[in-house]
């Protein structure tokens, strides 16, 4: 996600979600000035998260008091001249369900959910008004968290602070009422449930050859110990197999992709929510080993569907016993592929203030803060060149690798970001959504 550039003359009419047009996102404090901005930067990612507010509580309505301000316009509201409103980062917005406004107690805590942290509870002292911004997306170089309220103020003059963003305390807000519109209960998990969706996606080849070697070809029917029928082929297991039979490689090829069919129905089936082809090549891959059942009834897809992805990813691993429950080399194998294909490339925010390390391990050393990336640097809790390097909780990281470290006791998970490895879970500890 990135910053764009919008010319309002010709771009202003634009939808860039289904209820935010570009001409939205410009402060009407510079509509008086002269000369009046042509362009105006917005984040790729500002629209997305207003109409995942706009969808969470059934809105008719949704109104950006304020977006882009340049930064004389933004002096004359009484702010800096520097603020993320001046680098198209944050809004000032208002929701309604008909006539009926949404309260900013409300909002503040469904986006303290999502991860944001820079919110300002009663933007402008209205009790329906939220500020928000995306200070921890690395445009900005004021990325410390802010969570206020804009209806107080400290001795100082400052907006008072909500202790770690906690407005359901702050408010006295129950999970249900901000979630009764997707008929949540004040039990949820802390994450918010996506929209329910249908995937439709089938296995790529490059899926269907690594399940291929994964599984290994027997040209003859053979019978494991323990099983009621025989197998034969990749893996095809059944009654239909007799104690003689042969195949080709072909032929068990082309069973090999009507046995799949199955599978990816159960993952289509099961998944509720989106997920990419590689994600879902991975699911693809630990049902046709664990099965059907399995599947369904499995951590991973139940974190899915919760909208917990970082605990699904870093479930993958845990899938490596076999027959007996003992741990099994193979296993661990196909689960560190089918980490890398569901984890790699995507983004995940750490929970915790997380150590950056040379290697994927607690074994390797902590970087200093000097020897970690430029942009690194600005989300370290100290930005001593010689400190120890820290990011902060909250930060977004992008897996570029991703690795499991097996032990007889535990699993654990690190990836690897431009400025060296992260661990994203430890035994039954995770640390990444």
């Amino acid at each position: 996600m990135s910053i764009t550039y919008y010319n309002l003359a010709q771009d202003g009419e634009k939808f860039l979600s289904p209820h935010f047009q570009v001409k939205e996102f410009a402060d009407p404090s510079d509509y008086e000035r002269v000369p009046f901005p042509e362009t105006i930067p917005i984040h790729d990612k500002l629209p997305e998260i207003l109409e995942k507010i706009y969808n969470n509580f059934g809105c008719t309505c949704g109104s950006i008091n304020s977006g882009y301000r340049s930064p004389e316009a933004d002096v004359d509201v009484g702010g800096t001249g520097g603020g993320p409103h001046t680098v198209g980062i944050a809004v000032d917005v208002y929701f309604y369900k008909g006539n009926n406004p949404v309260p900013s107690r409300l909002v503040a805590c469904f986006l303290k959910d999502l991860g944001i942290m820079g919110i300002g509870l009663n933007c402008g002292g209205n009790p329906n008004g939220t500020h928000f911004d995306l200070r921890h997306f690395g445009v900005w170089n004021d990325v410390n968290i802010w969570y206020g309220d804009e209806a107080k103020r400290d001795r100082n003059g400052n907006y008072a602070l909500v202790e770690k963003g906690d407005y359901y305390s702050y408010t006295g807000t129950s999970r249900a009422e901000v979630y009764s519109n997707a008929g949540l209960s004040a039990s949820s998990n802390t994450f918010p449930i996506p929209e329910t969706v249908t995937n439709s996606y089938t296995t790529s080849e490059k899926m269907v050859d690594i399940i291929k070697t994964y599984e290994g070809f027997s040209p003859k029917a053979v019978k494991l110990t323990g099983e009621d029928y025989f197998t034969i082929g990749y893996g095809h297991y059944g009654s239909d197999v007799g104690a003689n039979q042969t195949i080709t490689d072909a032929e068990a090829t082309e069973l090999l992709r009507r046995d799949i069919l199955k599978f990816e129905n159960a993952v289509n089936t099961n998944v509720k929510v989106e997920i990419s082809q590689s994600q879902f090549d991975a699911l693809v891959s630990l049902s046709y080993n664990i099965g059907v059942g399995a599947i369904a009834d499995s951590d991973t897809v139940q974190y899915l569907n919760e909208g917990k992805i970082g605990h699904a990813a870093v479930d993958i691993p845990s899938w490596r016993r076999g027959m007996g429950y003992q741990i099994l080399a193979g296993l661990e194998r196909r689960r560190q592929t089918e980490l890398e294909f569901f984890a790699k490339g995507c983004d995940f925010i750490l929970t915790e203030n997380m150590n950056i390390r040379t290697g994927a391990g607690t074994n390797y050393p902590v970087k200093t803060v000097s020897q970690i990336t430029a942009n690194g640097r600005e989300f370290v809790i100290d930005k001593t060149a010689s400190a120890s390097a820290v990011f902060k909780e909250g930060t977004e990281i992008t897996a570029l690798e991703v690795k499991a470290v097996y032990s007889p006791e535990r699993v654990d998970v690190w990836f690897r970001c431009p400025s060296g490895w992260i661990c994203a879970r430890t035994g039954d500890e995770v640390y990444v959504k």
